[in-house]
């Protein structure tokens, strides 16, 4: 079961919160039902992953910026960005990236970016399936589309939440345009210059396949209009 948050343990009062944070998250994302996404993401998100995307990462940065001063939860909870982010860093960067999202214009996150929102959204949607928010499967149902079919499932009674999932794996699958920034640093420094070019790995890559703290530079979400007439490849936006 996941490490649930503190002041989600036990508490239904808590969980209808949580989801009711989400209905008005898709409230937010109606103008989002061409399903355009505002970060560059493999294939278009559909309205209901996108307000689900945003909601994880709005509730991670509320749940990050309580542990500035508890690195251990911190690090237990999300072990993978707490070896390059501090969480006061992580939440400033979940923030900018959730604004970004709501802006008009597209943006191309880096490595950094990648890193820190996979395992949001792992952690995220780990908590979500071991504790449904009933008000966030009611507010899914409306939403969820056959796109959708691979990465949630509804429960057939709508006054229940047994059967709801969320398919981490799925949502990667779809969204994610590949996973390098897992790899570790011996699997990195083991690849040739040509197995790097073809996997689209950029300096980002190596930051975070090192445990680095990111650089400035690679916490700028560039505009893709910008990015593109770089000619930089589209793969190193993954």
């Amino acid at each position: 079961m996941a490490c649930l948050p503190r002041d989600w343990q036990g508490q239904e009062a808590g969980l209808w919160s949580q989801g009711h944070t989400m209905c008005k998250t898709f409230a937010r994302h109606t103008h989002l039902s061409k399903g355009r996404a505002m970060l560059r993401f493999s294939a278009p998100l559909t309205p209901a992953a996108t307000a689900l995307v945003v909601a994880c990462l709005e509730i991670a940065s509320d749940e990050i910026g309580e542990w500035c001063d508890s690195l251990n939860e911190w690090r237990e909870a999300y072990p993978l960005a707490a070896t390059c982010f501090t969480p006061a860093l992580a939440r400033a960067t979940l923030e900018d990236v959730v604004a970004k999202l709501r802006l008009p214009e597209a943006y191309v996150p880096t490595d950094s970016h990648w890193l820190l929102r996979y395992e949001c959204l792992q952690h995220q949607i780990e908590v979500r399936n071991d504790m449904p928010p009933p008000a966030l499967v009611e507010a899914l149902r409306p939403w969820a589309t056959t796109q959708d079919a691979r990465a949630l499932s509804l429960p057939t009674n709508a006054q229940e939440t047994a059967g709801f999932a969320l398919d981490f794996g799925a949502l990667v699958d779809t969204y994610f345009w590949d996973t390098d920034f897992l790899l570790d640093a011996d699997g990195f420094t083991q690849l040739g210059p040509d197995q790097k070019a073809s996997l689209g790995c950029s300096s980002s890559t190596f930051g975070v396949t090192q445990g680095l703290a990111p650089h400035p530079d690679e916490l700028v979400l560039r505009r893709a209009e910008e990015y593109e007439s770089t000619g930089e490849s589209e793969q190193e936006e993954g």
